[in-house]
């Protein structure tokens, strides 16, 4: 890129090139960057004659597409942006060229033509064995994206290196890559002895070969495990840094190990190893199972999402998950780790469970859920009070609750590679202490029995207060479900904290109770306290937060109105960039429609009253989750000179 050349502007100002593509690459990095993995690219306006410096290097570079170099544009935001992106390209010749290259540089600095190209399973690779697939030269269609929209696929028609379109890279560039990346649906035991062969005799010319297999075919991953443990371990170890699997499966009966040999991991080699491993099973017929996550002992998943859970069987297993979350079964390769409970169950992840998670190296991601209730009810009755919830099954009881909980926090707070944790509840009813009151052994005296809840509602707010105030820790992203279970002492000292820059907090209204006379007697009564009100007006108005982005998920109008005008009382001291609203119902997103005309009127003249400038105004994005399209030409029409409104 030329840097001596000028750009003259309509309003006669002239720019250097340098500035200008500086700009653009901003827009485009923003655009098109998942925020989850962002680093900074400082190559990115390389020109033209350095797409075909690595051509030749590939087959050196062995399975480091995942050592980012740079900002990795998604195909996703690419479709949902597009037309965001043809008004800049629409711009100017020299606008359109640098968009143009930048976004090709990028593709293919990061190698993820397999994520933007088709991959033609279907035309080519359709029952074809890695065998007879062995120097396939034509396993991608450059003229279709796909974009994988939750549980379906949509296929997306692009035109490349066609005289006006937006990607355009060297042909040779594209059939070099896919000449050492091999792609497959599926894998057969000769198929890897095939590649293993290769690969000892150093005959193997492709760099890496990655499956991505369902289904059905377990049993020939437990054949390949099968044969991989009477193998040089150090030859295997190497093999799956080319060899990518990627698997979802069922284990239907769950899984035990064989031996207590093969328990203990004492047989000389017994892994192999995925990059995306995906298992739903549990032993049937048990009251417990700690057996089933042992398969993570011998199969190895970088991102692992496992569900134990069976929303159709009345008699639950309840799964220990104690294993998963110990690196000496899972390794220290995990990155990631997704527990799935299906609604309608009560599955979930014990406190004991996770006290081993500081000991990862690697565990960026963790998403689990927790029975809030169980845990509350636990402490109650080390606190010599009263049963307050019991689950269907039974399980999750402790008589050390209150110690296996903070050790589950310290051991959340002090991994010093955990990036992100999402806690949600397997609570899906509403916690109903009168119900418990007619059972209280307490001479049926209401004062007493509301300052015991009290008193058990404290210690669990207690022990989560460390996650939000401790101020040496790695976490950068908190979703947490707070089952109105959390007080505002909680998150008394966030501001300690400096990591945390993302924040969803669910349900998260605080309930008080005391004894209440009335024409009937006494009566339970419960006092609402506003997390969200402490937050605007003591922590997101605070310079010394780190908090940036704030999310909501609203169930009444009530709590939009709050909201809305707790930003307007903060507008010119919150520190937050974004708000993100979620709508339990979407008939709430009219209400939201209403109440955002009404704020953006009054932030004009409050704006006006206290003669601020716009640019005092450190939020900049209000970004809406809606289920359908009702609302969005209206959400598109209102002029609104303070945020971008962006619609998902």
């Amino acid at each position: 890129m030329s840097t001596n050349k000028k750009i003259k502007t309509d309003n006669n100002k002239i720019f250097q090139d340098i500035i200008d593509f500086e700009i653009l690459t901003s827009i485009i990095n923003y655009l098109l960057v998942c925020k989850k993995k962002k680093i900074k690219n400082n190559n990115n306006n390389n020109n033209n004659n350095n797409n075909n410096n690595n051509n030749n290097n590939n087959k050196n570079n062995k399975n480091n597409n995942n050592n980012n170099t740079s900002d990795q544009y998604k195909i996703n935001k690419f479709y949902l942006n597009r037309n965001e992106i043809l008004n800049y390209i629409l711009v100017s010749k020299k606008w359109y060229n640098f968009i143009s290259l930048t976004i090709s540089n990028n593709i293919i600095n990061n190698k993820l033509f397999e994520h933007w190209l088709e991959i033609n399973y279907d035309n080519n690779n359709n029952n074809k064995s890695f065998i007879e697939n062995y120097n396939n030269q034509n396993q991608y269609d450059k003229n279709n994206l796909i974009l994988n929209r939750e549980h379906f696929f949509k296929q997306y028609k692009i035109s490349f290196n066609k005289e006006f379109s937006i990607i355009k890279m060297q042909e040779s560039i594209i059939n070099d890559y896919f000449k050492f990346n091999l792609f497959l649906d599926y894998i057969t035991i000769n198929d890897f002895k095939e590649i293993k062969m290769k690969f000892e005799n150093n005959q193997l010319v492709y760099n890496r070969i990655v499956v991505n297999g369902e289904g059905n075919q377990k049993e020939i991953l437990f054949t390949i495990h099968e044969y991989v443990s009477n193998e040089n371990s150090e030859i295997i170890l190497n093999l799956f840094k080319i060899l990518e699997l990627n698997y979802d499966f069922y284990l239907y009966g769950g899984y035990s190990p064989k031996s207590k040999e093969e328990d203990e991991g004492n047989k000389k080699y017994t892994e192999i190893y995925f990059n995306n491993l995906s298992i739903i099973g549990y032993i049937e017929d048990e009251d417990e199972d700690e057996e089933t996550v042992k398969i993570f002992k011998i199969f190895k998943g970088k991102n692992i999402f496992y569900e134990g859970s069976d929303v159709e069987r009345s008699n639950l297993t309840h799964i220990n998950y104690s294993a998963l979350f110990d690196p000496d079964n899972s390794g220290q390769q995990v990155e990631s780790i997704q527990i799935q409970s299906e609604l309608g169950n009560e599955e979930f992840v014990e406190a004991l469970h996770l006290i081993k998670v500081n000991q990862f190296e690697n565990l960026h991601s963790i998403t689990i859920p927790i029975s809030p209730f169980q845990i509350l009810s636990n402490l109650s009755e080390e606190m010599g009070f009263h049963i307050l919830y019991r689950n269907d099954t039974g399980s999750g009881n402790s008589d050390n609750m209150k110690s296996e909980l903070n050790e589950m926090i310290n051991s959340i707070i002090t991994s010093k590679s955990l990036k992100n944790l999402n806690i949600s509840s397997v609570n899906s009813i509403k916690f109903r202490p009168d119900e418990y009151f007619n059972r209280y052994d307490g001479n049926g005296d209401l004062d007493i029995f509301a300052n015991k809840l009290n008193e058990t509602l404290e210690s669990f707010s207690n022990s989560f207060k460390p996650l939000f105030s401790e101020s040496n820790t790695s976490i950068e992203r908190i979703e947490l479900d707070c089952c109105g279970l959390l007080n505002i002492n909680t998150f008394s000292n966030l501001l300690n904290n400096k990591s945390i820059k993302y924040l969803y907090l669910n349900n998260c209204d605080f309930i008080v109770y005391s004894s209440k006379p009335t024409d009937l007697g006494s009566q339970l009564h419960e006092e609402p306290i506003s997390i969200n009100q402490y937050l605007f007006d003591n922590i997101f108005s605070s310079s010394l937060t780190s908090i940036r982005h704030y999310k909501i998920l609203f169930y009444t109008s009530k709590q939009l109105k709050l909201i809305f005008n707790l930003i307007l009382n903060n507008i010119f001291k919150l520190q937050l960039y974004s708000l993100i609203f979620e709508f339990d119902e979407n008939q709430l997103v009219g209400e939201f429609v209403k109440e955002y005309k009404i704020l953006i009127n009054n932030i004009s003249t409050q704006q006006q009253q206290q003669q601020q400038k716009s640019n005092n105004i450190n939020l900049k994005e209000i970004k809406i989750k809606i289920k359908d399209d009702e609302y969005i030409q209206e959400l598109n029409n209102i002029n609104n000179p303070f945020f971008t409104t962006v619609i998902r």
